[in-house]
């Protein structure tokens, strides 16, 4: 019977350990993959602009087999990772002429690739035979071998096992694996297939106003500082730059400092990666909310502001927004992004925007109609949560969205003050 369940996929990362001589080999590989991207590209390339015709994936493969038959050095390489190197190459340009056609800005052709730092290959499902029914079942194998020591066993085609260090264990089904080379080591990422967690019922939401000040303000007034990664590891940055910039060309030194400068950068990535996952899970699970908003912002135009470009991509908003919705996938809650426009300029007690335009400048919100005295972002968090209770009245969670504070939509739905409307527990029992 076929299984009609949707599914969703999630992907574990460990750390491996290859010996000598399986590093050197993966080495090489990473060398071979690369220029058979590059031929793909060339060979599309020359097509198109010879005789104008498309070249697309099937053939591309049937040039591989002809290629592994004759050649030796193909035939070294595992066949199903230079099957993926030749689906990303066309994945690549399906997404150029995908832009093409709806006429963007920057096409953005594929390059040329100097290197590139991993591998991929799927996992290939075999007929086992099942003992309790005596039936042949097609099963996916599981790539790991599982020890008693610390380190079990990672089964990579024409390598062999290699160390890897599972410190959690793997859900679902495996479909993929992508060994991954950075400047701290060989890292093994591993693609499991998982069937879709059920949405809770949306019934107490927190709402959050992002910063460079502060990295966020929730409604409920709590502020989170900004450790501003990168403004710390600065020094450290300028003085293994400096270093590198004094070594001779192509020696030995030079390639050691720039492992030192490439390393200082992953730790400061992971450092920022650490950061955000703790926060995202302290605003779902630790605060007991099942319902996150916060505001949809165009964090690629905002960098372009040369004052602040520095401090908006240290923050990276935009990898915090991701990771919102992609816990609240995992774990069955929701994520919702609003308009941000005047969510800063409005008073969140009686809604009337601010004569004049508050400067960033500027961190107290005070209303010239009501009185209300409160901090900028809390004032900006509240109105965001407004926004989001609009949405849930309407019974649906889209953008853009208008105005929730209606003092007469307040009253017919029996609340005594307009800051009730954001209280998701009496909004949900009134429209049932």
């Amino acid at each position: 019977m076929h299984d009609t369940r949707s599914t969703m996929r999630l992907t574990f990362k460990y750390p491996v350990y290859p010996t000598k001589a399986q590093d050197i080999t993966l080495f090489e590989w990473l060398d071979h993959l690369c220029e058979l991207q590059n031929s793909a590209r060339h060979d599309r390339k020359v097509a198109w602009e010879t005789e104008g015709e498309r070249v697309f994936l099937n053939d591309q493969q049937k040039k591989l087999t002809v290629a592994r038959e004759k050649y030796a050095d193909f035939r070294a390489v595992p066949q199903d990772m230079q099957a993926c190197a030749l689906e990303r190459m066309d994945k690549a340009f399906d997404g150029f002429y995908r832009r093409c056609k709806n006429g963007a800005a920057k096409k953005g052709y594929p390059r040329h690739r100097k290197r590139i730092k991993s591998m991929t290959w799927k996992l290939r499902k075999h007929r086992v035979k099942n003992k309790s029914t005596g039936e042949y079942e097609r099963v996916r194998q599981n790539p790991i071998r599982e020890t008693e020591w610390k380190h079990d066993r990672l089964k990579v085609p024409k390598l062999g096992e290699v160390k890897i260090y599972m410190h959690r264990p793997l859900e679902g089904d495996p479909k993929e694996v992508t060994l991954v080379k950075k400047a701290s080591g060989w890292y093994a990422h591993i693609t499991c297939e998982l069937p879709d967690t059920p949405k809770v019922e949306p019934t107490a939401a927190i709402a959050v106003d992002v910063g460079t000040t502060h990295y966020l303000t929730t409604s409920e007034g709590e502020k989170e500082d900004n450790p501003k990664w990168y403004r710390q590891a600065e020094g450290l940055l300028r003085k293994h730059a400096k270093d590198l910039s004094r070594k001779k060309l192509g020696s030995n030194r030079r390639k050691k400092q720039q492992q030192k400068l490439a390393l200082h950068h992953e730790r400061t990535s992971n450092r920022r990666k650490d950061f955000i996952g703790k926060l995202v899970y302290k605003l779902y699970h630790h605060k007991e909310k099942n319902v996150l908003v916060s505001e949809n912002l165009n964090t690629s135009n905002m960098v372009q502001n040369k004052h602040l470009s520095k401090s908006i991509s240290d923050a990276s908003w935009a990898t915090f927004f991701k990771w919102c919705a992609d816990i609240a996938e995992r774990d069955g809650l929701h994520f919702h992004q609003v308009d941000p426009k005047n969510t800063s300029q409005t008073c969140s007690s009686c809604g009337k925007k601010s004569v004049k335009k508050l400067s960033l400048g500027i961190r107290t919100f005070d209303c010239s109609f009501c009185g209300n005295s409160l901090d900028r972002d809390h004032n900006a968090a509240i109105n965001i949560l407004f926004r989001a209770a609009a949405a849930f009245r309407g019974e649906r969670w889209v953008t853009p969205l208008y105005e929730a504070r209606n003092k007469n939509e307040a009253r017919d739905t029996g609340f005594k003050h307009v800051e009730q409307l954001f209280l998701f527990d009496a909004v949900t029992s009134s429209s049932l």
